[in-house]
């Protein structure tokens, strides 16, 4: 005899809430970013740090353009990674204030700030974007290897509009009544 499921048509598998379900996509997300791009890239940087290094002081003969791809690596580490970050307390937050505000005067700063910080991302995520493409028209490139810089303001831009992505879930949180659930996870 089939069973009768007493859960809302509206209800993911899960049993979260939608709310709990839209912020732990997001976690996620950032979290594989951070942990998959940013970690491969920091262990590649190690790498070749340790074979440079090496290379120039045991044979005295360093890596050609080690420092070009050590400065893109380290530039994507950080544009796969700062996303992560914010979601999970990484950065310096400021909440001199907020003791003295009630719940509500604090919500709505949060908001407020939210909404500013979303704005001012946007800009930086359309000005990377067209920044990639003078890049390209203008041939920019490393001095020693000639990598195009095209390609890394796409991905610093994607970085930036991962980033307002979270406080744009962040800012969801708040609106629906959930600021104290902001509590920056780390899983």
């Amino acid at each position: 005899m089939p069973e009768i499921s007493t859960r809302p048509l509206n209800a993911d598998p899960s049993g979260q809430s939608r709310d709990s379900f839209i912020i732990g996509i997001v976690d996620r997300t950032v979290r594989n970013v951070a942990l998959w791009g940013g970690g491969a890239m920091l262990l590649g940087l190690m790498g070749l740090t340790v074979v440079d290094v090496t290379l120039r002081y045991l044979f005295n003969a360093p890596l050609y353009g080690a420092h070009d791809v050590g400065k893109l690596m380290l530039l994507t580490m950080i544009a796969l990674s700062v996303a992560y970050s914010a979601r999970t307390g990484g950065q310096i937050v400021i909440e001199f204030f907020s003791h003295w505000m009630g719940s509500r005067l604090a919500a709505f700063s949060e908001a407020g700030a939210r909404i500013a910080a979303i704005a001012m991302l946007m800009v930086l995520f359309r000005q990377l974007w067209l920044c990639s493409d003078s890049a390209a028209a203008f041939g920019e490139a490393s001095l020693a290897l000639g990598i195009p810089f095209g390609p890394f303001y796409i991905l610093l831009a994607v970085g930036m509009l991962l980033y307002a992505v979270v406080l744009a879930a962040e800012l969801f949180l708040i609106f629906r009544g959930r600021a104290g659930d902001l509590g920056h996870h780390t899983e």
